[in-house]
């Protein structure tokens, strides 16, 4: 849920650019919208276009970190043994 909060925040453009516009003192200042800005009003191009890609590839690196930490990992031979004897303990 962490990286699905932080990668939505960083997402978020369109409530930004009708609500604030980034304003008071760029508070509420997104990267999404900092790509936008740079690109479209400061007519930047090429740094509103690495903006976006940065952040693209933040996260890319944020959902391959959180599929490693929850990968599915084999159980270990005590473990195991411990769930069956539990489970046989309480049926008899």
């Amino acid at each position: 849920m962490l990286t699905l909060g932080l990668i939505g925040s960083w997402q978020v453009f369109d409530q930004i650019y009708t609500g604030t516009r980034g304003a008071p003192s760029k508070t509420t200042l997104t990267p999404a919208y900092l790509s936008y800005q740079t690109a479209f009003t400061n007519q930047e191009w090429g740094q509103g276009a690495a903006i976006a890609f940065i952040l693209f590839v933040i996260i890319v690196v944020f959902t391959l970190l959180q599929r490693w930490v929850l990968r599915d990992r084999p159980v270990s031979r005590r473990r195991i043994r411990a769930y069956e004897m539990t489970t046989k303990g309480g049926a008899s």
